[in-house]
């Protein structure tokens, strides 16, 4: 599959889950599953899909437990919207990222900018609240995701060698 064509399928997915709310999380599953059918990998991304699904519930969950985060959704652990953003996100590691896969300190890199800055976006687009400052917050993030990275680029490698 095309990176830029998988890029821009994630994209399109969190835009709509990010501005639309729960009422707009099918989007995210419909593009998932245009991704799927195009994907020559789609094991490999429908088990990264399960596993960051769980890891995001894990995550953003507990983040929202500790008062870290707030949305608007009731739906716990976390909005259905934010499960779509993580379902989608798993189709990056095969495709779009497969060239981070070999290059662990560089996705915790990545990581920790990436990350919090799609965060940071989400509460700019009133999708979510930070209930600390902003500069911890985003620290918070910071670290969270350059530890998560490299467990999501090798993990991404262990189910499909064959890319990246």
């Amino acid at each position: 599959m095309n990176g830029l064509v998988n890029f821009a399928i994630y994209q399109a997915a969190w835009f709509a889950c990010v501005l639309g709310g729960d009422a707009w999380a099918w989007v995210a599953l419909v593009l998932l599953a245009v991704h799927l059918y195009l994907s020559p990998c789609r094991r490999a991304d429908l088990l990264l899909a399960g596993v960051l699904l769980l890891v995001g519930l894990a995550i953003d969950g507990t983040l929202r437990a500790i008062g870290f985060i707030s949305f608007d959704s009731t739906f716990v652990p976390i909005p259905l919207w934010l499960m779509g953003v993580w379902l989608t996100f798993a189709i990056l590691p095969n495709h779009s990222l497969a060239w981070l896969k070999n290059r662990l300190r560089l996705s915790a890199i990545l990581g920790a900018l990436g990350g919090p800055l799609a965060y940071w976006a989400g509460v700019r687009l009133d999708a979510a609240s930070f209930n600390w400052p902003l500069l911890p917050s985003l620290l918070l993030l910071a670290i969270v995701w350059a530890a998560l990275m490299p467990g999501v680029m090798r993990l991404s490698r262990h189910l499909s060698p064959e890319r990246g």
